[in-house]
């Protein structure tokens, strides 16, 4: 990374947009939304490889997961989103992004209250078409039954599913090992037909993602690791 960061804002107005869609529980446009956090990201971020994606977007989007001080996750998957935008046009939603929808518990001496992130982070997956899990080994039964449900959709959706497989422990410059569970995961939608497309975010005097060859869904389903072997080709990409 250079020595000298850019520094992206936090869109905290388009975050409080969110507000009435929350009250209402109706989806936010997930294709203006990510427009407008990346029109402020300036200079613009570079896409590469775009020719490499599949012909349709029925795939597994999988990238590093970037982030900084200066630099929120959320502007990779805005950027990562609307590069899909642009190859395959505005479907809403391009992409449905795997998150981490839940917070520690906050901790008062000798007393656990559960976080308010546990009512409030679900909601804000579902108004942004994504699909929440918790924290590794958290709440087991939570992110089974949204595993379910993403096993079941792949099947028919149309949409990309997006996953960054280090989870909340990847940040901008290094790569860390996948998550536990993420190789049977992948292999699973491997074996539902779906390839999958590496993509490595990086910084180079400018935001820059690069997508790679699809790995083909009979590899990735016979793989004897697929979350490895996604990293392995994402460290290709940096």
């Amino acid at each position: 990374m250079p020595s000298e960061l850019i520094q992206y804002p936090v869109p905290w107005d388009l975050v409080r947009g969110l507000t009435p869609h929350l009250a209402n529980r109706t989806p936010r446009n997930i294709v203006d939304f990510t427009a407008r956090i990346v029109e402020r990201m300036n200079p613009a971020p570079e896409i590469q490889g775009l020719h490499l994606l599949p012909e349709n977007a029925r795939f597994i989007l999988t990238a590093n997961h970037y982030q900084r001080p200066g630099l929120w996750i959320l502007h990779t998957a805005a950027v990562l989103t609307q590069a899909l935008v642009q190859r395959y046009g505005p479907a809403d939603p391009p992409v449905r992004w795997i998150v981490t929808a839940n917070w520690p518990p906050i901790r008062l001496g000798p007393w656990t209250i559960p976080s308010p992130g546990d009512w409030l982070l679900p909601r804000v997956a579902e108004v942004l078409q994504c699909y929440p899990v918790s924290f590794a080994g958290h709440n087991p039964a939570f992110t089974a039954r949204s595993v379910r449900r993403i096993l079941k959709d792949a099947r028919s959706s149309p949409a990309a599913i997006g996953i960054f497989p280090e989870g909340v422990a990847g940040s901008a410059g290094h790569l860390t090992a996948p998550l536990p569970g993420v190789d049977r995961f992948l292999a699973h939608l491997g074996k539902a037909g779906l390839p999958l497309v590496p993509c490595g975010v990086s910084e180079a005097g400018r935001f820059v993602i690069r997508f790679g060859e699809p790995i083909p869904s009979a590899d990735l389903a016979a793989s004897d690791d697929a979350a490895t072997l996604a990293m392995q080709r994402i460290s290709l990409l940096l």
